[in-house]
């Protein structure tokens, strides 16, 4: 038995080699992304027993490990999904800030010159050109809404188009996940359970690519990933990838969605459910803040429509007659869910505008009754049987009406009050005589009066009908009792003092007469000042000679400043400077969370750097030490040669 010099040099020379080939590998992949620093691992081989104790049998390379946290890793991957998303988000949201908040191509300057037109017709609306500037300006607004509403829907068939490419991109490396899992699997296999780091850096890379597009967890099931998207929906398991999906949603046919495959079933992800990543951008923008800004500006466009129709339908046109609609706007939507299995079908119709919000309600029947969820604050207003019991239900100023067919138990309707309204704004008429300006009532007093008493112009509310003032209502003032007599036959009177007190007079009833007091009947309201005289009369019909009157054209441009949505709350303007103000500071909120995000992306790819990453000075000292372990050892096997030639020559 002798001690093996060249076998401990030998051994000393092969570690040398895998350190020096190991040490090159990891310098030539400095740069390359996903690469992880690779060591070498040696072990001395087990001593030789001797009389006088154990003698080193050289070393031996145990294995090449590369430097990887999985913990890193993991942290890498979730800030890559969370700063995707608010990129994906902010690239969405920020061309709808640029058109909304233009100052000069938005929807404001059109609102503006609209009611500033109809200021200059309360001031000469007997001028055909001025009319004809009316038409025009509320020409430009109709197409103000309508461009701003194609500019939206053209963002979400964006976003549909961009989904689908999310799909292809996540499906692809799906499947390149299952081939490296396999690859790996079999690498290992024949490499007496060594690790294939190479293939385990691309599949963590992979990993990572992937964590950009969506959010993914990672389960670890021997050496083989397990990825997992969503709330859990396997997407790769061992050397099986399981391909997504896009399916139109089943709720919301304008929107498309992302589904699996279950034994040949389609179902839908919920998009609550696919966070993070490029994906979880575009779902949050849609949801959170396209459907939002559509509806906000529907709201508006509804808002105008209905009121300024309803103000010019009580005014009398330049032809005599009462006004009608200036604009038209679209009607809510309704969708049946794809999945209804009844015969029910739902209607809406907006029934009070200024109660009209910005949210989509969701209707659905359980079995036995109907319920009403406003989904913006995911709240339930109201719960109602079907016919014949009942059909209908208002809610936020729109009636929900229900047929007599019969619906199935888990059927549902979406219903979208305000999200078409844009789309269908339009110019009812291009007749500048169709503009009501005047009133369609005179009043008057004979010159036989004796008192001072004066009744005023009057004006006209919702109820007014132009038979009531044909012929026309002549009010009688008696002294004695201190009263006006003479109103239509089946009306009750409302007298408002001055100081804003009223009182209901049953129809028939004379009215006590106070200075300074309205009197509303019959949609007609005419103030009282001075002192009747007894028997003075006060006379209220048809407006004969309203060429040159604007007292409803005053009423018109007064809408701009009226508190007419939500609720009375809100004008026109200050409800889509809401809306406006809502994308701004969402957009800067993205912007500064995107900052954020991208800052904490970059610590946790340092800290991963800092395990993984290779070190260009260190791998220099590496390559010094194996170069001198290789000469040493080479020196080693120099001696030990010339040693056997000694002892050959000791023995010839």
């Amino acid at each position: 038995m002798s001690i093996d010099i060249f076998q401990i040099g030998q051994s000393g020379l092969q570690a040398a080699q895998v350190g020096i080939a190991t040490t090159g590998q990891n310098i030539t992949n400095s740069s390359t992304p996903g690469y992880s620093m690779q060591t070498v691992q040696q072990v001395a081989a087990n001593g030789q027993s001797f009389s006088f104790g154990f003698v080193g049998q050289g070393t031996q390379v145990s294995t090449v490990v590369r430097n990887y946290s999985s913990l890193l890793g993991q942290q890498v991957a979730s800030a890559q999904s969370a700063s995707s998303q608010i990129a994906s988000y902010s690239a969405q949201i920020t061309p709808i800030d640029n058109v909304v908040a233009d100052a000069t191509a938005g929807l404001s300057p059109s609102l503006q010159s609209y009611f500033s037109s109809l200021q200059s017709l309360s001031a000469n609306p007997s001028d055909v050109s001025t009319r004809q500037s009316v038409v025009a300006a509320a020409q430009s607004l109709s197409t103000g809404f309508q461009t701003l509403q194609t500019q939206l829907s053209q963002s979400r068939q964006d976003v549909n188009t961009q989904i689908g490419a999310e799909v292809t991109t996540i499906n692809s490396y799906a499947q390149q996940l299952a081939t490296v899992n396999g690859s790996i699997q079999t690498a290992e296999a024949s490499g007496n359970g060594q690790p294939a780091n190479d293939l385990l850096d691309q599949r963590d890379q992979l990993v990572a690519s992937l964590s950009k597009e969506t959010q993914v967890s990672v389960v670890t099931q021997g050496n083989q990933y397990n990825v997992f998207i969503g709330n859990g929906q396997p997407l790769v398991l061992g050397t099986t990838a399981n391909p997504l999906q896009t399916v139109t949603s089943p709720s919301n046919s304008a929107n498309l969605e992302v589904a699996y495959n279950v034994n040949g079933v389609t179902v839908p992800i919920g998009e609550s459910s696919l966070p993070g990543g490029t994906l979880g951008g575009l779902f949050a923008f849609r949801s959170t803040s396209l459907d939002s800004v559509q509806n906000a500006i529907g709201q508006v466009a509804v808002g105008i429509a209905s009121t300024v129709n309803a103000q010019n339908e009580l005014g009398q046109n330049l032809n005599g007659q009462m006004g009608t609609a200036l604009f038209n706007v679209g009607a809510p939507v309704v969708d049946a869910n794809a999945n209804n299995t009844g015969t029910g079908t739902v209607s809406a119709t907006i029934t009070n505008p200024g109660a009209v919000t910005t949210s989509d309600y969701s209707l659905k029947f359980d079995g036995t009754n109907y319920t009403i969820t406003r989904l913006s604050d995911n709240t339930v207003q109201s719960t109602f049987a079907p016919p014949p019991t009942g059909n209908q239900n208002v809610v936020d100023g729109v009636t929900f009406n229900v047929s007599a067919d019969t619906p199935a138990a888990g059927d549902s309707f979406l219903v979208r009050p305000t999200y078409g309204a844009a789309t269908g704004f339009s110019v009812a008429t291009t007749d500048p005589a169709q503009i009501a300006a005047a009133a369609p009532i005179a009043t008057s007093s004979p010159t036989t009066n004796t008192g001072t008493g004066v009744i005023s112009a009057g004006s006209v509310s919702a109820g007014f009908a132009s038979a009531s003032v044909t012929p026309a209502i002549s009010l009688a003032y008696t002294a004695s009792t201190n009263t006006l007599s003479g109103f239509p036959a089946g009306a009750s009177v409302v007298a408002t003092t001055s100081a804003g007190v009223s009182t209901t007079y049953p129809s028939g009833t004379p009215v006590s007469y106070t200075t300074g007091m309205t009197l509303s009947f019959s949609g007609i309201s005419v103030g009282f000042t001075g002192a009747p005289a007894d028997g003075d009369t006060f006379s209220i019909g048809a407006n004969a000679k309203g060429t040159g009157d604007s007292r409803n054209a005053v009423l018109l441009s007064a809408l701009q400043t009226s508190n007419t949505l939500n609720g009375g709350t809100t004008t026109f303007q200050g409800a889509y400077s809401q809306m406006v103000n809502q994308v701004g500071n969402t957009t800067s909120e993205l912007t500064t969370m995107g900052t954020t995000e991208t800052n904490l992306l970059t610590q946790a790819q340092t800290s991963q750097q800092s395990v993984s990453g290779v070190n260009l000075d260190e791998e220099t000292v590496n390559l010094l030490q194996y170069q001198q372990a290789y000469q040493a050892s080479g020196k080693l096997i120099q001696i030990a040669n010339q040693l056997f030639s000694t002892i050959l020559a000791l023995n010839p």
